[in-house]
């Protein structure tokens, strides 16, 4: 397709972080922080989920004294001691374990990355519309300029009695309209600065956009966040299925205990103890229960559910693009067509400059032309932006890494 040799692939705005975080700099200094935080939490129950697998080390400490009713014996016990039940192989559990934790994190980080760069092309989207609605106020402008030439126009020929009052009517009627259209869009433009406010705490004026050009479609299938999200959710649950599937299958754990313990019999003196001991031994265990294999299933389920959810994001993902190059090829031949017209209205203007000079036409003409030519040269730059809109729509659902930041 034409568009295709057009445009070229292009670095994106934003640079990326630690763990593929996209930047926001853009953003307010209260959203940057907030993400920040996101992201170390995310990392935190990384570490969490990563050594989960491991048991803690138990200490105990105890003082008893004991009586007994039959013999009348009377002794005292201290304990000190440190103990551990670590599981040793778990049928592959303690592998999907650490799996499991790198797959959430890949998958949480994915979904924070894909929120900022959500509200950054929120930001860019209230940025290019407002630069776009202004041109289309001086377009509105220029219409009303002509409005006015018209009304004056069509005042005099009815008051001359060569047209009725119905064409005067219509040209009120038309700037009318154009009254009204003005007014929107400047309330538009102010509309605009107050979402880009919300987002950042750079003036809507300031903000320095980069021209965006198309992305091949196979690099925006491989790093669009929503198929790189879903396969992660697919790998995520994949390590989960193999958690529960392991969970009913044979593990071998390791009990150790070791410690201090002072024994001190009042009846006996020679009963007395002092020292260390320990203890340590291998387990081997085979859990027998009714909803494994129920437990185990349903686990699969979702895996499988979470990759058949992964080939409709992908086509979905695909339609968007196709939906959009075409949308962007609309706006090309529009600009294709608005550059003709333009080359036959400076042959109108050079022909009606002659005439003007020379007194066969009023100026009126010419100002009206002139007007009318400026309007349609505001059209290129106006679908010239939209073209940049749908570009940054499709920029923004995708990964970029190493990239000038905006």
């Amino acid at each position: 397709m034409k568009l295709r040799h057009t445009f070229t692939m292009v670095l994106s705005t934003l640079i990326i972080t630690s763990v593929s975080g996209e930047e926001t700099l853009s953003l307010s200094s209260q959203k940057q922080h907030y993400y920040e935080f996101q992201q170390h939490q995310i990392d935190a129950s990384y570490d969490k989920l990563r050594y989960d697998w491991l048991s803690p080390i138990t200490l105990k400490a105890s003082s008893m004294y004991e009586k007994s009713a039959s013999f009348g014996t009377k002794d005292t016990r201290q304990t000190l001691s440190a103990g551990i039940a670590q599981d040793l192989f778990r049928s592959g559990g303690i592998t999907y374990s650490i799996d499991y934790a790198k797959t959430k994190k890949e998958a949480d980080t994915l979904a924070l990355n894909k929120e900022i760069a959500n509200i950054n092309q929120k930001l860019v989207n209230a940025v290019l519309t407002y630069r776009k609605n202004a041109i289309v106020l001086q377009q509105s402008d220029l219409k009303l300029k002509n409005a006015k030439i018209e009304i004056f126009l069509k005042r005099k020929q009815y008051e001359a009695g060569d047209i009725d009052i119905t064409l005067l009517n219509n040209a009120l009627m038309s700037q009318s309209n154009e009254l009204k259209n003005n007014t929107s869009l400047r309330y538009a433009l102010i509309q605009q600065k107050y979402e880009a406010t919300k987002l950042s705490d750079i003036s809507i004026e300031s903000v320095t956009i980069p021209t965006y050009t198309l992305t091949q479609k196979e690099t925006f299938l491989t790093d669009g966040w929503d198929i790189r999200y879903s396969q992660a959710l697919s790998q995520n649950a994949a390590q989960q299925y193999g958690q529960v599937k392991s969970a009913y299958l044979p593990k071998l754990t390791l009990i150790a205990d070791t410690g201090y313990q002072r024994y001190d019999a009042q009846n006996v003196p020679t009963s007395d103890y002092r020292g260390n001991f320990y203890d340590a031994g291998l387990q081997l265990s085979i859990p027998l229960t009714y909803n494994g294999s129920a437990t185990s299933q349903e686990a699969q389920a979702v895996y499988l559910k979470q990759q058949a959810l992964t080939a409709d994001t992908k086509r979905q993902m695909d339609a968007l693009y196709n939906q959009t190059l075409a949308l962007i090829e609309s706006y090309q031949q529009t600009i294709r067509i608005t550059q003709d017209n333009l080359k036959f209205y400076d042959e109108l203007l050079t022909a009606t400059k002659a005439a003007v000079n020379a007194g066969y036409k009023a100026g009126y003409d010419l100002q009206t032309l002139q007007n009318t030519r400026t309007i349609e040269e505001l059209e290129i730059k106006i679908n010239e932006i939209n073209i940049q809109i749908q570009l940054s729509q499709l920029h923004y659902q995708m990964r970029h890494t190493q990239e000038p930041q905006l």
